[in-house]
Parts: C-alpha cells; structure tokens; sequence
C-alpha cells in the first residue's frame, strides 16, 4: 500500500513584460553606475522609478543642476538678518534648558 502526500503546490508566476528603450550608450553607461554604485541593476533601478511613477501618479526630474528657489533664497536672507539682530535662540545641551528659554 502507497500512500501519497501532496501538501500544496503553489504556482507562482511573475507578470512581467519587456520595454524597450533606445538610449545612447554614454547615457546607458552612467545611468548603469549610478545604479551599481546603489547596489542594484539598471533594471532594477528603472523598475524603482516606474513603480514610484505609477504609484504616486507623479514625476519628479531634475532637468539642470539645482538652483534654489526665490523663496529659499529670501528666507536665507531673514535668516541672516535675525542672525545679525540676536533673534535666534542659543544652543542647548539638554531639553530642560530648551523648555525654560522658550517659557521665558
């Protein structure tokens, strides 16, 4: 007499499809680094992208180096000035002293 166990058998299967992308090789190539030096594959990195793009309904590029923006830059100015006027709080090494200076 035999007896046979089959517990489960689960098939998984991934849904996955092939893009095709043309790109330059030099831009293949850094784009390739910056993933490597991430610990991932370029794949991997585009796959990354495309799900944040598909779960955010939103893109984010940065299209030239950074530049801040009009607000940032005024903002930095008051700072400045509050800076230069003693309107900013000195520093403290525990919160009891934070809690008192902003009580006084």
């Amino acid at each position: 007499m035999t007896t046979g166990y089959i517990l489960a058998i689960f098939f998984l299967t991934m849904h996955t499809t092939t893009i095709h992308v043309k790109t330059d090789v030099k831009t293949r190539n850094e784009a390739k680094k910056v993933a490597e030096n991430h610990g991932l594959s370029l794949t991997a990195l585009i796959n990354i992208v495309l799900k944040q793009v598909a779960r955010t309904k939103h893109l984010t590029l940065r299209l030239d180096e950074e530049e801040p923006s009009g607000y940032l830059i005024e903002t930095l100015k008051k700072s400045e000035e509050d800076i230069k006027a003693g309107r900013v709080s000195p520093e403290f090494h525990n919160t009891k002293d934070a809690i008192a200076w902003l009580n006084r």
